[in-house]
């Protein structure tokens, strides 16, 4: 009995330890739809369900476990209790095992409860808090609205998928729930990955000076990225894409530490690289916008919530001396995600040869995130010899 609470505490203190696991699991299912499909063992189009699963499995899970695990420590208050966790945990799993099934509306439901519970969860511990975020973490909040304002939209407008609302829906959820916590949570990342001197305030409730100029600016940032994703559904696609390419590159360049270099640190700005060189074709070529948006998620999006995976998870498993080495297998990763993410654009471009172009790419991808899944998950039971 008693190990059994231990081992309870263990996930409340570290949400990641069971996340991470989750939304791998959970990602892989979403691509395995593709070959599911094409093998003759599913009827139904996967497309729906596909991008449910990699959005509300996979990258929310990956969320709600860096989330859960940071926040109580960035605002010193206390760890996810055994209730919040096993709420989270049920209703992310029933939310991925409902798009799994074709059931995508119910499923948008439960994943509008699933993050409406975790914006209070968090909400708690900001205003119970005794230190305060970095200011740039207003994206992350922007962020979590867009999902939740996203779902909600799908799910109520589940059978006009070309009205106006559920491609803001769509945009929110597929596009500003990743892109708005990433933008948010990068530079104070990347300035732990490239080991740069941080500004240690004395912990303190109250917010240090500045701080709120700071947090404006990044909430600006967000809402201009969600005015274009509202203007693209009045059909002002042109200049909306222009606006957000030059909203992220102004905050990139503002925000981000551009000194010292880590193998980590470098893999975190690939993929931020490749997230603006998404947008940039999104919208230089429109015609190719679904092929775009696979370069923001595969090579981007993927590719980054890997990197602060393995960051988070060393880190927290006694082998933060790993940080500074560069590892083969990650570039293994990174080259199999790359071609994943090539051969799911060109599919669009060869009519004839699109299913081998997704296939190709669905195993690609699969490969990439069970070499990730082999060498780094078993360290998410390795607790931190340091604490």
């Amino acid at each position: 009995m008693q190990d059994r609470e231990q081992s309870v505490q263990f996930f409340c203190k570290e949400p990641f330890r069971i996340f991470f696991p989750v939304g791998l699991i959970l990602g892989i299912a979403g691509v395995s739809l593709w070959l599911l499909y094409y093998a003759g063992l599913v009827a139904a189009y996967p497309a729906t369900a596909h991008a449910r699963l990699m959005i509300e499995g996979f990258m929310a899970s990956f969320i709600i476990g860096f989330l859960g695990t940071a926040g109580p420590r960035i605002t010193s208050t206390r760890h996810f209790s055994r209730v919040e966790l096993i709420a989270l945990l049920t209703l992310d799993l029933l939310s991925a095992g409902l798009h799994f099934g074709g059931s995508s509306c119910a499923g948008d439901v439960l994943f509008v409860f699933c993050l409406a519970f975790f914006l209070f969860v968090i909400g708690k511990r900001f205003v119970r808090r005794n230190d305060s975020p970095p200011p740039n973490f207003a994206l992350v909040a922007l962020g979590l609205l867009n999902g939740l304002a996203g779902a909600l939209l799908l799910a109520l407008f589940e059978n006009e998928a070309y009205s106006r609302q559920y491609r803001i829906g769509a945009a929110l959820l597929g596009q500003g729930f990743v892109l708005l916590p990433i933008l948010g949570v990068a530079p104070f990342l990347l300035v732990h990955l490239l080991n740069l001197p941080r500004a240690d305030l004395p912990e303190s409730r109250k917010l240090p000076p500045g701080w709120i100029l700071q947090a404006a600016f990044a909430a600006a940032i967000g809402l201009i990225v969600d005015a274009t994703f509202v203007a693209e559904a009045f059909d002002v696609g042109a200049v909306a894409s222009w606006l957000r390419l030059g909203a992220v590159v102004v905050y990139l360049l503002v925000r981000m530490p551009h000194r010292g270099r880590t193998f980590l640190g470098d893999s975190l700005r690939a993929g931020i690289v490749s997230v603006v060189v998404g947008i940039a074709v999104e919208t230089l070529w429109p015609q190719c916008r679904i092929g775009a948006l696979h370069i923001i998620f595969i090579s981007g999006f993927s590719f980054i919530v890997l990197t602060v995976a393995i960051r988070v998870i060393f880190g927290h498993s006694g082998n933060a001396h790993l940080f500074q080495k560069r590892l083969p297998f990650f570039i293994i990763v990174a080259v199999l995600l790359f071609f994943a993410m090539l051969s799911r654009y060109v599919a669009d471009l060869a009519p004839k040869a699109r299913t081998v172009h997704l296939v190709a790419a669905a195993i690609a991808w699969l490969i990439a995130a069970l070499i990730w899944m082999v060498r780094v998950i078993p360290k998410v039971a390795i607790p931190d010899s340091n604490e």
